[in-house]
């Protein structure tokens, strides 16, 4: 064979428009010379011959090599569902055999090699027999602080009687963040999307709503309101809170210092002193000039 039986195998199941993971099995016609020492074809020893190429749990590998790689050729290639940072339960699914027996440990791996969680599988059974289908499965409890946004997340199974599991991996994606409590003035309101610190790192097509808008009504300390994020089939509920202070114009009585014009006309201008400090955050800054302006009247 000029090719790798993998390489063969991935041309014949693209050929036939066989979907990944999907169990293939036929047969392909090749030829053959024998060959010397110095790996040249000796003339007249042309031959023809089958050979019959299994791939029977779908994973992509000739179940010959995987019978001599030590890896069980029932069991296909794991897959993981869409993991975000803050799951504690986590979904996966893998071709099983009716062949393949039991006892099959499926285990949630970070790229550490630590075993986050682990659960047992066997085929799928239909009127008390084992059946070749695909087996879905979730590992519940995951502490969600050993899932890293970006870091690697393997699944693997591992059968009894072989030395390597079946693998497969995704890659952990960031969930929305609120940011930090703000202080706003009193009637303000805060934006949906500016209230999650990271919605730049999210998807452009995320959506942000209001589940509960914060009340601004009156001056405290404290108040919440719950941002709804949506990314694709996901929906995140992210709590937000805000201080609410009262505005400038509120809480403070100006005094201006009086100016005398021509024709003499004293009128209250120039620049305003208050008998409370600023506060920091208003609804829009505002200065009035030093200087009158005659064009104003």
């Amino acid at each position: 064979l000029t090719k790798p039986l993998d390489e063969i195998l991935e041309e014949m199941k693209a050929a036939d428009k066989i979907e990944e993971n999907a169990p293939f099995g036929e047969d392909f016609i090749f030829d053959s010379w024998l060959s010397d020492t110095n790996k040249k074809l000796i003339q007249n020893t042309y031959g023809t011959g089958y050979y019959y190429l299994q791939d029977i749990d779908g994973d992509g590998n000739p179940d010959d090599k995987e019978e001599s790689g030590d890896t069980n050729p029932y069991i296909g290639k794991p897959e993981l569902e869409e993991v975000y940072d803050v799951d504690t339960t986590v979904k996966g699914k893998v071709f099983i055999h009716e062949l393949a027996g039991t006892d099959h440990k499926a285990q949630l791996v970070d790229k550490e090699g630590t075993v986050l969680a682990e659960k047992t599988i066997a085929p799928n059974e239909k009127d008390g027999a084992p059946i070749s289908d695909t087996v879905e499965f979730e590992f519940t409890g995951v502490d969600s602080s050993k899932l890293i946004a970006k870091d690697e997340l393997k699944i693997q199974i591992v059968s009894p009687g072989f030395d390597k599991p079946e693998e497969g991996s995704t890659v952990i994606k960031e969930s929305p963040k609120a940011v930090d409590k703000q202080t706003v003035v009193v009637g303000f309101k805060p934006d949906a999307k500016e209230s999650i610190r990271n919605n730049k790192n999210l998807p452009e097509d995320a959506e942000y709503s209001w589940k509960k808008e914060p009340d601004t009504s009156n001056v405290t300390d404290s108040t919440k309101g719950i941002v709804t994020v949506k990314i694709g089939n996901r929906t995140f509920d992210v709590d937000v809170e805000f201080a609410v202070k009262a505005s400038q114009a509120m809480e403070n009585d100006a005094t201006y210092v009086p100016i005398t014009t021509t024709p003499e006309t004293t009128i209250q201008s120039g620049k305003p002193t208050f008998d409370k400090p600023d506060v920091p955050l208003a609804n829009d800054a505002f200065s009035i000039l030093d200087v009158y302006n005659k064009d104003f009247g």
